[in-house]
């Protein structure tokens, strides 16, 4: 019965361990970055109409203004997991991986903010115009 419970222990252990290298990576907080680390380039790809890139943990750009008609795409840059998750409920995207989009065509004019449904500390606004 000794042996059992050592094996028992090693396994409830290696457990642990997976899961919270598992949780770390699924749930990270932005690190603050020092003023050295950042960096005023805008890439071709950030310059995309109607997109929203999600890296380092944010919505970039955080707002984005629109016309009635126009279709936002947001699109995931980072190596694990985000949404787009509307306030009111009027999209919500799946869980997205690297390299996944999700678009939503807004038909009404106003202001809609939304979050990370999985990082809600990461926020975003979409306006939209006549």
């Amino acid at each position: 019965m000794k042996n059992n419970s050592g094996l028992v222990t090693l396994v409830i252990i290696f457990l642990l361990i997976v899961g919270g290298v598992w949780y770390t990576k699924s749930y990270q907080s932005p690190t603050p970055a020092s003023s050295e680390e950042v960096s005023t380039t805008v890439t071709p790809e950030a310059m995309v109409e109607g997109e929203v890139s999600i890296m380092e943990n944010t919505f970039s750009p955080d707002t984005i203004t629109i016309k009635e008609g126009d279709t936002v795409t947001w699109v995931n840059k980072e190596t694990y997991g985000h949404d787009a998750v509307s306030d009111t409920g009027l999209f919500r995207s799946p869980r997205m991986a690297t390299g996944e989009k999700y678009s939503y065509t807004f038909t009404k004019a106003g202001t809609y903010t939304y979050i990370c449904g999985i990082h809600p500390f990461m926020h975003g606004t979409v306006i939209v115009t006549k």
